[in-house]
């Protein structure tokens, strides 16, 4: 189907209330799609945004494809005003007024494919947004260690009852993983995610991450998957030097803007790295990346618009882009009981989003694959 500007902004703006929302589904719709084993299932490597507790065996979706293939993510909801609903073996997200045909992403052969070690790829790889390779390597974060996490974060309740990954990867080991799947499904993939955890030797984190990079790089990659990595700031910033030599972007998420509700939000990455020293990394490493090749990751909804939207062309005037997820209340984490955010917010941010953008040329993280962000919804203009 040929897109249209009116079409894509009308679903891009419907991801967006999707994801202030949330949305439910019933035990009757769950039967239906867990018939379906060609349907992806959700995964959770990181975090859990669904508000029932289900058992980790129980097959729930993971994103939805909306017309003009914008993705987004199943964030259940008990009260949700969007459901999924199985009509005659078809599958819409509805309000109950109208009827919106979707489809699920195809779960990829390689999960069942078998690595040297008798163990399945999918306990290294996650298919993310139908179209992003996901590496998450260390699964761990230091700071619940401390009692410091992000107040938004649930990683470690998800990682103790609800994952099934490898909690450390090796370089040799995310090598043979992603040359697996790109054999089985190398024209469908269009990006190469490392999501990094975080340990407390900054630079060793650091540097282990570049490895897994530089194994995955030895590859015979298609050219048009891009290589992209999350992680911490190293403190020793000539380390992006050696990230550069790899072609992979970085992400580094100060997560908020505003300098008190940075250390009120993200107690550890205030106290053991600073704003200001993040900041100056994600300047640091424009020299060495270049201008739109590294990114600062915020969440959305969890500080006034006026300072999110400061921080967002601040960073773009310095060839930083910004990057958005939309916050979701997770089960396990500080934050369980906040508000989600008002859709009139979430616009007014996309707003922002597409003007830093627009002028500097900028292209979205993992684009046409960020299910719970709006930042390729903004780079189509789908709210100016």
């Amino acid at each position: 189907m040929k897109q249209t500007v009116s079409s894509i902004k009308k679903y891009g703006q419907l991801k967006a209330e999707i994801l202030v929302e949330g949305i439910n589904y019933s035990d009757d719709f769950l039967v239906e799609f867990s018939k379906k084993n060609d349907l992806l299932e959700k995964r959770r490597a990181y975090g859990n945004s669904d508000e029932k507790m289900f058992p980790k065996e129980m097959k729930v979706p993971q994103e939805i494809l909306l017309p003009e293939g914008i993705v987004v993510a199943v964030n259940q909801r008990n009260n949700a005003k969007w459901s999924l609903e199985c009509v005659n073996d078809n599958f819409y997200v509805t309000n109950g007024e109208e009827l919106i045909p979707i489809e699920f992403p195809q779960r990829p052969n390689f999960y069942d494919l078998k690595m040297m070690d008798g163990s399945n790829v999918s306990r290294v790889v996650t298919l993310y947004g139908n179209a992003t390779l996901g590496v998450f390597s260390p699964g761990t974060c230091y700071f619940w260690a401390k009692g410091e996490e992000c107040k938004f974060c649930s990683l470690q309740p998800t990682r103790k009852s609800q994952a099934d990954h490898e909690m450390f990867i090796k370089p040799a080991t995310a090598k043979e993983a992603i040359k697996i799947a790109l054999e089985s499904e190398g024209e469908r993939v269009n990006h190469f995610l490392l999501n990094g955890g975080t340990i407390s030797n900054y630079d060793l984190g650091f540097k282990r991450h570049i490895e897994v990079l530089e194994a995955v790089s030895e590859l015979d990659i298609p050219s048009h998957v891009e290589k992209h990595l999350i992680s911490m700031p190293p403190k020793d910033l000539s380390l992006f030097e050696r990230l550069s030599k790899t072609g992979a972007t970085i992400a580094m998420d100060l997560e908020i803007y505003d300098k008190n509700l940075f250390e009120e939000i993200c107690p550890g990455k205030s106290k053991d790295y600073g704003r200001e020293n993040f900041l100056g990394a994600l300047k640091e490493a424009v020299k060495y990346l270049g201008r739109g090749n590294v990114y600062c990751g915020f969440v959305g909804g969890l500080e006034p618009v006026e300072s999110l939207a400061e921080g967002m062309h601040r960073l773009g005037e310095l060839g930083v882009v910004p990057a958005i997820n939309i916050f979701h209340n997770d089960p396990g984490s500080q934050f369980a009981n906040r508000q989600r955010p008002k859709l009139d917010e979430v616009k007014e941010i996309g707003y922002h989003m597409s003007v830093v953008y627009d002028k500097y040329n900028f292209k979205p993280f993992i684009k046409n694959t960020g299910r719970n962000s709006l930042d390729t919804e903004a780079y189509l203009k789908c709210f100016l």
